[in-house]
């Protein structure tokens, strides 16, 4: 019976993530995001001047740095886990696992962490359920989110030849979200930082789903607003990525990023099943239920 419960479960998170991707136009997004944030209703909010001006630079720019959220020892032990884990391209995962970036077969230009790995890193849960993060969250989907998603991944060194993700697209995820980012190495040009084209989120230009280049994206919406986030260890920010944006091949140095999304409801490729038991959540962590219903057993 449970195993008909999943697949029925993902059967829905499937047709969900498929007709969603049929509507390309942001007023039309806007239309069912909104209904569906009506039936979802709001969550508390505090009213923090941290999440209100993170809430206010989504609206206007499609991204909002969240300088508060990351301390060196955040850094420091997240950075430490991830190290002490092996990790495999998705996009060639007949290589197998590596345990460290420099060791990934040549070719390889992105390496992820395994579910289980990145919800169990220290502060993960506290980093994706901050109180500034889900209200400046919740402002940008109208509704309580649901964290749908967590992330972890090296940007590899390599020739510097864009593949995949590191083309500019857009995310069509869901019929709303919003996903933080955070850097656990320093990001200079060389380290493969990520480009946002401020704005965009908002322009029904380019909608089809596919890889652009620069040229059409500068074409569309001039070079002058393209963000590029540089920064030492421990720089994140929020961002609405059905907005353009790429990730810049790593051409130097290594990049180490997490990150968490976050949706009106659970996603295609977010876990099955959640995978944490609440009694393991860190001491003096207290988890909104609902917010964390995708990764928290009761």
């Amino acid at each position: 019976m449970a195993a008909l419960s999943e697949h029925a479960a993902k059967a829905g998170r499937m047709t969900r993530f498929l007709v969603q991707r049929r509507f390309q136009r942001v007023a039309w997004r806007d239309w069912v995001a909104d209904r569906i944030a009506g039936r979802i209703g709001r969550g508390p909010v505090a009213g923090s001047a941290e999440g209100q001006g993170a809430a206010a630079a989504l609206t206007g720019d499609g991204f909002a740095m969240t300088p508060w959220l990351m301390t060196p020892d955040r850094v420091e032990e997240m950075r430490r886990h991830f190290a002490g884990h092996p990790s495999f391209n998705p996009y060639k995962p007949e290589h197998g696992t590596f345990q460290a970036p420099d060791q990934a077969p040549p070719g390889t230009h992105v390496a992820h962490f395994r579910p289980e790995v990145v919800v169990n890193a220290p502060h993960a849960l506290a980093i994706a359920n901050d109180p500034a993060v889900l209200e400046a969250v919740q402002a940008a989907l109208g509704c309580k989110p649901t964290i749908s998603y967590m992330a972890a991944w090296w940007s590899i060194a390599g020739d510097g030849q864009a593949q995949h993700a590191e083309l500019f697209h857009r995310d069509y995820d869901d019929w709303r979200f919003i996903k933080l980012f955070v850097y656990l190495t320093d990001v200079d040009a060389g380290a493969g930082p990520h480009i946002y084209v401020r704005g965009s989120h908002r322009e029904d230009r380019l909608m089809p789903i596919r890889r652009y280049s620069d040229a059409e994206v500068e074409g569309a919406f001039g070079r002058e607003r393209f963000v590029q986030f540089e920064g030492p260890a421990g720089t994140s920010f929020l961002e609405n990525t059905f907005g353009f944006h790429r990730g810049l091949p790593a051409r130097q140095t290594p990049r180490l990023i997490f990150q968490v999304v976050y949706c009106q409801g659970p996603i295609l490729y977010g876990p099955p099943r959640p995978i944490v038991d609440a009694g393991r959540v860190p001491p003096g962590l207290t988890l909104d239920p609902y917010v964390n219903r995708v990764y928290l057993r009761a």
